[in-house]
């Protein structure tokens, strides 16, 4: 049992590396597919080519959750980026939100913004929700502190295998190509040459939209690849669960969707180093954690679903966007530290708006 709960987008986009393109985008989750709706909102010619299938990566295996902001609270974003900064951000998350949604209108994402809640795990944590609550209404955002939860009202939720689904159909016939799986990269002064089992692409420009999987490609760049693990109950016939919940900093998540499921993920700080690399196999040690939670929700469903899937994750704990260091038109778009769907659709206007 390693599916994701999340079905498969349903199109299919079979194709073959092209021998040239003016833009090449590698990557078929929520940020290619981003890039690929601005290359086309800019009136830019773009491929897209992806080595399983779209949405196969973490952008088919997460939460769903769509929230503001950076994987810490606000107060120690704003410790860690200084005020402006952590404002900017949380702005941006909240623009990226907005933008996303209205890209895929009219396209069943099951979305639902009914905010998100971060519940106290302890005094420490406690205290820095508090003081996020405080600075966040200093800043001009909405949120509200009992003394236990803070409320982001205006979070929300989606299907997130559905969104890139959604993006992916959007585009032109044979923009988007599975089944490519790229080997190398060469950057010369006038072309990138990109290498895939044999074949070869001539690009005026790459685009990595990589997140975890990026340092295979390219060693140096500072991404550290980090499992999550989730399971899924079958409906359940009660409420248990108001909104998607956060707790212990952000490693520990749940949901429950409108239908009765309930999806449970995180608790790598349980295992902290176990959960760094690539192997996408539930463990059982994690997975008994999260059956745990499942219990004290008070769920009386089955599990249906457990599954995990890479993250990236970097030093600054934003993304990387922009061209890579050394090698002429090649540019990054990766490194969301577990907020892809927060982030991605944003971060790829930014990069497409500075080409």
């Amino acid at each position: 049992m390693s599916t994701p709960y999340w079905p498969r987008p349903t199109d299919g986009y079979p194709g073959l590396l092209p021998e040239r393109a003016d833009v090449l985008v590698i990557g078929g989750g929520i940020t290619g597919t981003s890039l690929m709706h601005h290359l086309r909102a800019r009136g830019m010619d773009g491929v897209l080519v992806e080595r399983a299938h779209i949405a196969a990566g973490a952008s088919g295996r997460n939460a769903g959750f769509l929230l503001a902001g950076v994987a810490d609270s606000y107060a120690e974003a704003v410790l860690s980026y200084g005020r402006a900064r952590a404002r900017e951000i949380w702005g941006m998350t909240l623009l990226n939100h907005a933008a996303m949604i209205e890209a895929v209108a009219g396209q069943p994402v099951g979305h639902r913004r009914l905010g998100s809640a971060i519940l106290a795990s302890g005094e420490e944590e406690a205290e820095s929700l508090a003081e996020s609550a405080q600075l966040l209404s200093e800043d001009g955002f909405q949120a509200t502190w009992d003394g236990q939860t803070l409320v982001n009202p205006l979070d929300g939720e989606v299907d997130p295998a559905a969104v890139v689904g959604a993006l992916a159909r959007q585009t032109p016939r044979g923009a988007i190509r599975e089944g490519v799986n790229v080997t190398a990269i060469e950057a010369h002064a006038n072309e990138v040459l990109v290498h895939s089992d044999g074949a070869e692409c001539r690009a005026g420009c790459v685009i990595l939209a990589t997140n975890a999987y990026t340092p295979q490609l390219l060693p140096q760049v500072e991404i550290q690849p980090r499992r999550a693990q989730m399971l899924a109950s079958a409906p359940n016939p009660g409420r248990l669960c108001d909104h998607p919940t956060y707790s212990h900093f952000g490693y520990r998540y749940w949901r429950q969707l409108p239908t009765g499921e309930v999806l449970i993920g995180g608790w790598r700080d349980t295992a902290y180093e176990a959960e760094v690399g690539y192997d996408q196999r539930p463990t059982d040690a994690i997975q008994a954690h999260l059956d745990a939670q499942l219990k004290r929700m008070g769920a009386e469903a089955k599990v249906t679903h457990r599954w995990a899937g890479t993250m990236g994750f970097t030093e600054s704990g934003l993304p990387l966007v922009g061209p890579v260091d050394g090698l002429p038109n090649v540019y990054l778009c990766a490194g969301f530290n577990g907020h892809g769907m927060g982030f991605a659709f944003i971060s790829a206007k930014t990069l497409i708006d500075s080409l």
